[in-house]
C-alpha cells in the first residue's frame, strides 16, 4: 500500500465532517427554539425526535472523526514502514478506518429519511399548531 492513500481520501472526508457539523448546529437551533418556551404535545414530540436525531448525527460525527485519525495514522504508519502486505498494520488501519467512514455515512442516511418523516409530520400537523 502506498501511504500517501489514506491521505488522499482526507478531503472528501473533511467535507463530509463539515457537512455534519452545519447540520448538528442547525438541527440544536430548531430544538433550542422548540424548547424555549411551554411547548404544546405535539411540538414536545417533535423535540424528542429531533433530540435522537441530533444524537444520530453526533454519533456519526464521532465515527467520520475517528476514520478521519485511522486514515492519519495509516499514512503515517505507511510511510515510516515500507510493507506492502495486505496485513500490515498501515493496511488493517485503513480498513478499519473505511468501515468507520461507512458505519457513519450509513448513520448519515438514516438521518436523511428520518429528517424527512419528521418535517412531513410537521407539515401534516400544522393547522393544530398554535
Amino acid at each position: 500500500m502506498n501511504w500517501y492513500i489514506p491521505i488522499t481520501i482526507l478531503p472528501g472526508l473533511g467535507m463530509l465532517i463539515l457537512s455534519t457539523a452545519t447540520q448538528m448546529m442547525g438541527l440544536s437551533s430548531e430544538i433550542g427554539a422548540l424548547v424555549s418556551k411551554k411547548c404544546s404535545p405535539f411540538q414536545h414530540t417533535i423535540a424528542q425526535k429531533k433530540i435522537k436525531q441530533l444524537g444520530l448525527l453526533t454519533r456519526a460525527s464521532t465515527l467520520l472523526y475517528t476514520a478521519t485519525g485511522c486514515y492519519v495514522l495509516s499514512g503515517i504508519i505507511g510511510a515510516i514502514y515500507e510493507n506492502d502486505s495486505v496485513w500490515s498494520v498501515p493496511s488493517i488501519t485503513l480498513y478499519v478506518g473505511t468501515i468507520l467512514m461507512f458505519i457513519g455515512i450509513t448513520f448519515l442516511i438514516i438521518y436523511a429519511f428520518r429528517t424527512v418523516i419528521i418535517r412531513k409530520l410537521q407539515f401534516d400537523n400544522n393547522h393544530l399548531m398554535e
